[in-house]
């Protein structure tokens, strides 16, 4: 069980830098465009995103620094739901987000991050 823990820090190392590539805005100002009808004037993606992907980042970084006991219990659980599952307002977004390259490239580095941050955490 270790070993397998081992593994999965070895693939967060890997990943970690594709977290702290520029945001994605010329994809989400298009998509704020394309979809003004379906986005509540109320609702901030980029604000969303943001929030949501730090928590990401920010648990990777607690485990790096060997504190994975010390994360938040609500940054725990959030990092077992996807965007969408927090983010509700948004869910029409998820057949088409293949349609925005670098928007999708980064949900899909920060998904699987966070489900390796699942994973690593579910090893006491």
């Amino acid at each position: 069980m270790k070993i397998e823990k081992e593994l999965i820090y070895k693939e967060l190392q890997v990943i970690k830098d594709s977290l702290h590539i520029p945001f994605p805005y010329s994809d989400i100002y298009k998509i704020q465009e394309d979809f003004i009808k379906e986005i509540n004037p109320n609702d901030i993606l980029t604000a969303d995103l943001s929030a949501y992907w730090a928590n990401i980042a920010g648990s990777l970084g607690y485990i790096e620094r060997g504190k994975s006991e010390a994360i938040p219990q609500g940054q725990i659980d959030w990092l077992q739901l996807t965007f969408y599952d927090i983010f509700h307002q948004y869910y029409f977004l998820q057949e088409s987000m293949i349609n925005y390259p670098t928007f999708y490239a980064e949900y899909m580095n920060h998904e699987k991050a966070r489900e390796l941050l699942v994973d690593y955490l579910s090893y006491k």
